[in-house]
């Protein structure tokens, strides 16, 4: 049956891509992470006595978020490395982060196949990544506090 109805390849194309792009994409494993993620700015802890951070670690978060990078907790996505048992390569997948900053998470690294030093940067996949040490380490080290400030800075104002 012809009834003259002809669809052009440039309007049917398009929607195998988004078909296409979807089945790549595997949904089966979850990630629950603390935040909206605005600034696709995602953060990885591993923390194992609370669900992310003690309070000292919180509290120093927001100070950082807030006064250092002039953002709020709705701006990032914070995953417990702990808590959140996926590799890498499918957080990235499915949160697409612009930038990353790991605290700590040495052993999440390492079964990761990642080997950076404590404020190290890396383009990894066109997402800026910047290693720090564990939140609990900077609370009263001004020194470490300094060198985590210089890489911040050189990652998110330069």
């Amino acid at each position: 049956m012809n009834n003259g109805l002809k669809i052009d390849d440039a309007f049917v194309l398009p929607l195998f891509d988004e078909i296409i792009g979807v089945k790549e994409t595997d949904f089966s494993i979850q990630i629950n992470p603390l935040g909206k993620g605005q600034h696709k700015l995602l953060m990885l802890s591993d923390c194992k006595t609370h669900d992310y951070f003690s309070d000292p670690e919180k509290q120093l978060l927001s100070g950082i978020l807030d006064k250092g990078l002039k953002k709020s907790f709705d701006d990032i996505w914070l995953i417990n490395t702990e808590k959140d048992n996926v590799s890498f390569e499918v957080i990235l997948n499915q949160l697409k982060p612009q930038t990353v900053i790991i605290w700590g998470c040495d052993s999440f690294m390492a079964k990761n196949g990642l080997k950076m030093d404590n404020h190290q940067q890396a383009l990894l996949h066109g997402i800026g990544i910047l290693k720090a040490q564990s939140l609990s380490e900077y609370i009263n080290d001004n020194v470490a506090k300094g060198k985590l400030w210089v890489a911040m800075k050189k990652m998110f104002f330069a």
